[in-house]
């Protein structure tokens, strides 16, 4: 007998009628979702305020301000911190006038931790750092170049002593005033490992925080892409030297006799070089360089842009290069800008094997690295000469960077800095222990099927999450799978459908379903792959394809209800999670139900809890190299696994509901739970995850 359900509780069909086994279900699932909370609220995910940042910027007409400063602000807000930004200037102001007893404006007044970021010594800023330390700031010197050690200010090491005509004693002077500020700093903060040991020399702690990407660079970035991938093109090969200042005379040089060659041997390319806006002087004289003798109809000459436009500059190369000095040690500690920028607009790039490019490209899957002319010559060539070479490559490099160069990886690293640079002795040896354990982590890709693309519609438009629906053999299931997406409640929706070589009429039935209800979505894409290869890989092709920072897989014998993505993307979003996992509701051959419970590693030790059917950053997912090829299964407890050791975590929203369909011909009853095919999944998995133990009953 049906009673009245008051919609509160979260009834996800119809009129809000439910049985009495369903309103206990209900009550259960509120149960478990306050559970949620009270666990986040006390496992450090809540949003409650964490202290106060203030930024102070020695260089707020900069670039690198943004990359070093209002970037880093927005990510520390986004962890929980409130965030103060002034200039160096406001803060000699004001303890200039003020003295010893300043009267100081609220931005100045009772920080938490003081980020300061390429200021130069005087004795204003000396007071201001003794007045905070004696508030209880933790004060912390951020440099993003190695200008702190005098010694080195030499024109054999900074190529730009000589092209902007300094005096290298000037510099010098400079260099020991960054370095009078930065010791008298309680740590250091670096985007490179390899300046953060330089920092560790003169006897400061030091923590990496990389250079990123924010949201709206991302977005400018991918419309740019797009823009690219819709124009017909004009038949040429354009590769690209995006050097910001005239301060990289030398550094191109390593690689101008290779470029040379390649623009001889092939008309079809063209060299991409910039000019400063106001005075039209090239950022790079040529004139030094003979190698370039007779080619100047082959370089094009662009005018240098807004750091917000440089993603539609970036969209036209089809190479990117990437050149500097090895062994320089200016060059060592050099960023990876060049290559995230370029790598969101899925151009691949060729860069000298300093160790943050080494560190950062898996040679010859998402990038080259070159340092002699004949490497040089031969990365250009292959990439000139193919293609479907470039597009792989320039895939392979966005996937490589989402994570680590953006705003998600970012905010992991921020908190995990922050809460060492601020913690108590003993809290900052967990917190060690903890950033030891993830960084130890070596970057793997994911593993992406060939496929071929059988329909794309698009609208421009950028999604809110993405549903990949991988399908084999499923043509009696698949339609009830994409009628449930395409009934989702308010978000924009991107679907990416991977047949993985179907021997049935999966194809024709997904192709016809597509194309009457392809308007329903502003991206839709339908894939086959040219073998079969899995589930594993269908599933990673789908979330390589997709253009959505969020995406849902979903098996093609399996449903929503349509409010889930609603539901579970409310979650994620503003959050530190890098999943959100439903309550699954068994149909067909049972009928029970399996609440979703807040994420525990100690509850995953004894096995799976949590379905594949669940929200996930996509940029997590290639953080972590995506799903295992795993033929009998287990493919979704093996990611949930490797986010647990990347320090990552999934939340529970029991109010979202996935239908999961339980049926005969399903991979679990046919494959997985043998009983010799699961203690074999066992065996794997407690070999990948050593830390696992589990219930072999």
């Amino acid at each position: 007998m049906p009673i009245a359900l008051r919609r509160s509780y979260g009834c996800p069909y119809g009129d809000g009628r439910a049985t009495v086994k369903e309103v206990i279900y209900n009550l259960l699932s509120h149960a478990a979702r306050l559970h949620s909370l009270w666990s986040q609220q006390f496992s450090g995910n809540s949003r409650k305020l964490l202290g106060t940042v203030l930024f102070v910027s020695g260089e707020p007409e900069t670039p690198g301000h943004r990359y070093r400063v209002a970037r880093q602000a927005a990510v520390a807000r986004d962890v929980g911190y409130e965030t103060r930004l002034v200039t160096s200037g406001d803060v000699e102001r004001a303890f200039k006038v003020g003295g010893q007893n300043p009267r100081l404006s609220t931005d100045l007044v009772g920080p938490d931790l003081v980020v300061i970021w390429r200021a130069v010594w005087s004795e204003p800023l000396k007071l201001a750092i003794d007045h905070w330390r004696r508030t209880g700031a933790r004060i912390v010197y951020d440099i993003d170049d190695y200008m702190f050690e005098p010694r080195l200010a030499k024109a054999e090491f900074i190529d730009a002593i000589r092209g902007l005509s300094l005096e290298e004693e000037a510099v010098a002077e400079l260099y020991g005033r960054v370095n009078r500020v930065m010791v008298c700093c309680d740590a250091g903060m670096a985007p490179t490992e390899t300046l953060a040991r330089a920092i560790r020399r003169h006897g400061l702690p030091a923590y990496v925080v990389p250079n990123g990407f924010d949201g709206d660079s991302l977005l400018t970035s991918r419309r740019a892409r797009a823009e690219r991938t819709a124009s017909k093109g004009d038949g040429l090969v354009r590769i690209g030297y995006a050097a910001g200042s005239r301060t990289h005379q030398r550094d191109f040089g390593v690689a101008v006799a290779a470029v040379a060659e390649v623009l001889r041997a092939r008309p079809m390319c063209r060299l991409v070089m910039f000019q400063a806006e106001a005075q039209g002087l090239p950022l790079v004289d040529l004139s030094e360089y003979p190698e370039l003798s007779g080619l100047q109809d082959q370089i094009e000459w662009r005018m240098l842009r807004p750091l917000e436009e440089l993603p539609l500059e970036l969209a036209r190369f089809d190479i990117n290069l990437a050149p500097l000095e090895v062994g320089n040690p200016f060059c060592e500690a050099k960023s990876e800008l060049k290559l995230f920028e370029a790598a969101l607009v899925e151009v691949p790039t060729i860069a000298s094997p300093t160790a943050p490019f080494s560190s950062a490209i898996i040679d010859g899957k998402s990038g080259f690295l070159a340092r002699t002319k004949e490497e040089w010559q031969a990365a250009l060539v292959r990439l000139v000469d193919n293609r479907d070479l470039r597009r792989s490559m320039g895939r392979m490099a966005y996937l490589s960077v989402l994570w680590n160069f953006g705003p998600d990886g970012r905010r992991q690293k921020v908190d995990s800095v922050y809460a060492k640079v601020m913690a108590e002795p003993a809290a900052r040896s967990r917190e060690f222990s903890y950033g030891r354990s993830i960084e130890v982590r070596r970057a793997k890709l994911p593993a992406l099927p060939e496929t071929e693309e059988l329909f794309c519609h698009e609208t421009g438009e950028m999604p809110d999450v993405a549903v990949v629906i991988p399908c084999y053999n499923y043509a009696r299931f698949v339609t009830d799978a994409l009628d449930s997406v395409a009934a989702q409640h308010h978000i924009a929706l991107e679907l990416v459908v991977v047949d993985d070589s179907s021997t049935d009429i999966s194809v024709s039935v997904v192709h016809r379903w597509i194309r009457l209800h392809a308007s329903r979505f502003v991206r839709c894409r339908h894939l086959r792959t040219t073998c079969n290869s899995g589930l594993s890989l269908a599933r990673n092709a789908g979330f390589g394809a997709a253009e959505a920072a969020f995406v849902f897989p979903l098996d093609a014998d399996n449903m929503l209800t349509p409010d889930s993505l609603r539901l579970l993307l409310n979650q994620i979003v503003g959050s530190s999670a890098a999943a959100a996992h439903p309550t699954l509701r068994r149909f067909g051959q049972d009928s029970s139900q399996l609440l979703a419970l807040p994420w525990d590693p100690d509850r995953l030790k004894r096995g799976n809890y949590i379905d594949a059917m669940a929200l996930i950053r996509k940029s997590a997912w290639s953080h972590v190299g995506g799903y295992e090829p795993m033929p009998l299964g287990w493919e979704d407890y093996d990611l949930w696994c490797l986010f647990a050791e990347a320090g990552l975590w999934s939340a529970a929203v029991p109010e979202a509901v996935a239908l999961y369909r339980v049926h005969d011909s399903s991979m679990l009853h046919s494959t997985t739970d043998l009983p010799d095919n699961r203690s074999l999944l066992i065996d794997c998995l407690e070999a990948r995850h050593p830390w696992l133990d589990i219930s072999r009953s």
